[in-house]
Parts: C-alpha cells; sequence; structure tokens
C-alpha cells in the first residue's frame, strides 16, 4: 500500500473516531454552552473524515483547517481544566492534521 494511501486512511479513521466522540460529548451536555461547538465539530469532522476516504483534494485543506481549529480550543480547555478525555482528542487533531499536510505536500 502507498505511504499516501495509508495516511489517507489513517486520518480518515481517527477523525471520524474523533468526530462519533465530539457528537455523543454534545449530547451528553446538553443545555450547556458547549453543546453547540461539540456537535458542530463533531459534523465538520464526520464529513472531513468521509471525505478523506474519498481521497478529493479539497478534503486535505480540510483536515488540517479544521483539527487545527478544534485543536487550538482543545488546547485551551486542556490548560484551564485538564481531562484525558480533551488530551485524546487533541492528540488526534495533531496527527490528523500531520497526516493531511503530508497529503497536500505531495500532490
Amino acid at each position: 500500500m502507498r505511504t499516501s494511501t495509508w495516511l489517507r486512511l489513517v486520518a480518515g479513521v481517527l477523525i471520524l473516531i474523533s468526530g462519533v466522540l465530539h457528537l455523543f460529548a454534545g449530547i451528553s451536555e446538553t443545555g450547556s454552552s458547549t453543546f453547540a461547538l461539540n456537535v458542530g465539530f463533531g459534523v465538520l469532522y464526520l464529513i472531513t473524515g468521509v471525505g478523506l476516504f474519498i481521497g478529493m483534494r479539497i478534503f486535505y485543506y480540510f483536515g488540517v483547517i479544521f483539527p487545527l481549529s478544534g485543536g487550538i480550543i482543545g488546547t485551551y480547555q486542556y490548560v484551564t481544566s485538564p481531562s484525558i478525555d480533551v488530551l485524546v482528542a487533541v492528540t488526534i487533531d495533531v496527527v490528523v492534521i500531520l497526516c493531511s499536510a503530508y497529503l497536500l505536500a505531495s500532490q
């Protein structure tokens, strides 16, 4: 399997997992201010994950932009109130960003 295909699949699976986790986190916190943020990122991550499986170049950009935004927010959230689930989400974001950036650079 080519490196670019492998990285595309890894990034797609990770961002899909993160999208599902964001949706569950959003649903479990209904009525709070983080509900819309979690559900919004969950939907964006799921769309990006499906797009990474398809392999269209625009989704490589989405794979950098959306996780970068989520990672910045997650890093701030982790600094203000440390939590293992936020740390895992930020770690997934970093891996997806690196994979997507490599895919962009290799084309």
